[in-house]
């Protein structure tokens, strides 16, 4: 009957660990994705196909949809997406916690009853 009471367990150091790790390579991700970024506007922004008509058709293909522009812009998401999953996580593990201990509570009570 006490396996009935111990509800799930986590390890708060193994957690813990784990989601620095996890915030450890978001923030990392996110510089590499800005340098990447930088890049990608400085060669945009050297204009390297010129302004005569072929570079100008060249430049107004690479723009249409929105060009590297939307991909970036889709990047940034993605990676903010990533960096929040660190602090969701903690929230939604101290949550199971207390609902857990809440739920452990209340079959105690039963089983005294």
């Amino acid at each position: 009957m006490s396996t009935l009471l111990k509800g799930v367990r986590f390890s708060e150091r193994t957690v813990a660990t784990g989601i620095g790790i996890w915030d450890e390579m978001a923030a990392d991700l996110k510089k590499e994705w800005e340098e990447a970024v930088a890049e990608i506007e400085g060669h945009i922004a050297a204009a390297p196909w010129g302004q005569g008509a072929e570079g100008v058709r060249f430049h107004e293909a690479l723009m249409r949809g929105g060009g590297p522009m939307r991909m970036i812009r889709a990047g940034r998401q993605i990676i903010e997406q990533i960096e929040a999953m660190g602090p969701t996580m903690r929230v939604t593990i101290s949550n199971s916690v207390a609902a857990d201990q809440a739920e452990a509570e209340r079959i105690k009570k039963l089983l005294e009853a």
